[in-house]
């Protein structure tokens, strides 16, 4: 049988360049079935890049800042609502207060606050936090930090794995959604006397800034 006798006819021709076509695809097709095994599809679920790969943050920060001017013993509650669009997570909230005591009439006579959270309405388990410091400049007032993503820092770094799991683990599983809130209240330290103690000192300024910080996490392959 020659060639001519493999295309003398219609179907005959149909038949030789469906063969063809097969004996070029499989090549190709056993060619793509480890990348299918080790970087896309692995105990049923879907990894993406998998290796030494490149892991980094690109974060973005959101600040809430408030002023207020209390008296002695009067409180002030601050809330500070999150609600981030979806495929961002958070890494940590936190809030600082911050005063300075400029007209306190000498040594003793320092104003100080004092702060309690409530973050009972805020999506996952978290604990309440409460402290105090004086307004004393520099390092004055109070902080608190809650970290939402367990273990954060924002640092690039590599990793050998698959990209799947490394999502996993850099997810903050919906948490931290809700009001964050804090009572603070005013202790304002004057000398005995309720005339003078009102004309030197009667109450005090403090600046309340909550901040978010988010982020997103970025995925690349690397021969390092």
């Amino acid at each position: 049988m020659d060639f001519q006798d493999l295309v003398d006819t219609p179907r005959k021709v149909k038949v030789l360049v469906g063969t063809i076509a097969l004996l070029l695809l499989f090549p190709v097709y056993f060619a793509s079935i480890p990348s299918l095994i080790n970087g896309d599809v692995v105990e049923g679920r879907t990894v993406g890049l998998s290796g030494m790969l490149s892991i980094s943050f690109e974060e973005n920060e959101t600040t809430m800042i408030e002023s207020v001017v209390l008296d002695d013993e009067e409180s002030y509650e601050t809330v500070f609502d999150i609600n981030i669009e979806e495929g961002k997570n958070i890494g940590y909230v936190q809030l600082t207060v911050t005063c300075f005591d400029n007209d306190d009439p000498g040594p003793g006579f320092t104003d100080s606050v004092e702060g309690n959270s409530d973050v009972s309405s805020v999506n996952g388990d978290f604990e309440d936090k409460n402290g105090d410091g004086e307004c004393s400049g520099g390092d004055s007032g109070f902080s608190f930090r809650w970290d939402i993503t367990q273990n954060y820092t924002g640092d690039s770094y590599t990793e050998e794995g698959d990209e799947s799991r490394i999502r996993d683990k850099w997810s903050d599983q919906g948490l931290g959604r809700g009001s964050w809130v804090a009572i603070i209240t005013a202790q304002i330290s004057s000398p005995p006397g309720p005339v003078i103690g009102d004309i030197v000192d009667s109450d005090e300024e403090f600046e309340i800034t909550w901040t978010l910080v988010t982020y997103e996490l970025e995925i690349s392959e690397t021969s390092a």
